[in-house]
């Protein structure tokens, strides 16, 4: 190769690195500022409550403007979303080989939800109450609350694959019905609170999750 056709592709190597780290240098600057105006957030709805808090005093914590905040953010219920990643980040940190079962790993992943949430417990029920009702949050969750959905989807896929769950449910679907459940669950829209104890409505939710998977569902669609 000609020595300029070598330093033509050494720059052409040299661009997409530089692009690749402005790119997570970027993305990284980002998740910082996310996490800045979600951790300003919570600690004023922890002092004061979720609806008494407003925009700007969020921003003003924050040290951010408004517009910054609906870059990331298209209202304060969406907030969830970062709690989401968290939860979600965190969790899949734990998932290490060898795995364990997926029906296991589900158990966990309600668990470990149901333990941040109980920390703050009346914030996420006022966040996720307001969230059904924002048609701004609801509209962008397919673009920033990926998170939880895709954990979710790739622990029943595998658990597909390994013949623990039917194989004729779709991924998505299983995730989109666990996480909606556990969110009206959690905002208060199926239980009354103080009717039944947490026990028995974790008992409750894991049993319509397991048998809505359960691999006797591919049999029945086989007859």
């Amino acid at each position: 190769m000609s020595s300029s056709g070598t330093e033509t592709s050494e720059s052409a190597l040299v661009g997409t690195a530089s692009s690749v780290t402005t790119e997570s240098r970027r993305d990284r600057k980002k998740a910082r500022t996310r996490g800045s105006i979600y951790d300003a957030a919570m600690a004023l709805f922890a002092e004061r409550g979720f609806d008494s808090v407003t925009l700007s005093e969020i921003c003003q914590a924050a040290d951010v403007g408004r517009g910054t905040f609906f870059l990331h953010f298209p209202s304060k219920a969406a907030l969830l979303y970062e709690f989401n990643q968290r939860v979600a980040d965190d969790f899949a940190a734990t998932l290490v080989e060898p795995r364990a079962s997926a029906r296991d790993e589900l158990t966990s992943l309600v668990d470990r939800m149901a333990g941040e949430l109980a920390a703050q417990a009346e914030i996420m029920v006022a966040m996720l109450r307001e969230f059904f009702c924002s048609p701004e949050a609801l509209a962008a969750m397919n673009e920033h609350g990926e998170a939880l959905p895709e954990l979710v989807s790739e622990i029943v896929a595998r658990g597909q694959q390994r013949g623990e769950f039917a194989r004729g449910v779709l991924p998505e679907l299983a995730a989109a019905s666990f996480l909606t459940t556990a969110a009206a669950i959690i905002s208060g829209q199926v239980f009354e609170s103080g009717n039944l104890s947490p026990e028995e409505i974790r008992r409750q939710f894991l049993q319509l999750t397991f048998s809505g998977l359960g691999v006797a569902g591919d049999s029945a669609d086989a007859d």
